[in-house]
């Protein structure tokens, strides 16, 4: 029914994200796509400096798709990795519709904080804002 699937990975919060990935084997795709979405670097930061903190920042999110990386593998599932940098829940629209995914796969545990009581969560904005289909996992 799924063939190709989004998986939004946070290293804030990798149990939610363990969770997800299992979900979405359980849809039996073809492709799952893992994503990963970091702050921008400050424009303060400049040259050499700012190209180190992005290449930092890029093999740590590379440790963390490895684990999920090997399950997927395992079950027989083509595994792609996206890293990103912006506002989450921007990020994962715009990579759902330019990936052409069939459905993204998210956990949510309800509020945060008190950014998601004003703004509403990082999930609740991907659904208000996506036409693909959105499989929400919940605690």
């Amino acid at each position: 029914m799924f063939k190709k699937v989004l998986i939004p990975i946070s290293s804030k919060t990798k149990e939610r994200s363990q969770k997800a990935v299992e979900a979405a084997l359980q849809l039996s795709p073809s492709e799952i796509l893992l994503l990963h979405v970091l702050d921008p670097v400050p424009e303060m930061i400049g040259g050499r400096d700012r190209k180190h903190l992005q290449e930092e920042a890029d093999a740590a999110v590379q440790n963390i798709f490895c684990e999920y990386e090997s399950v997927i593998k395992k079950a027989n599932i083509h595994c792609s990795k996206i890293i990103d940098r912006g506002v989450p829940a921007n990020i994962i629209v715009k990579v759902a519709e330019r990936e052409k995914v069939d459905v993204i796969v998210m956990f949510s545990d309800g509020r945060d904080c008190v950014t998601d009581m004003l703004l509403g969560s990082c999930t609740e904005r991907v659904l208000r804002n996506t036409a693909t289909t959105l499989l929400i996992i919940r605690k």
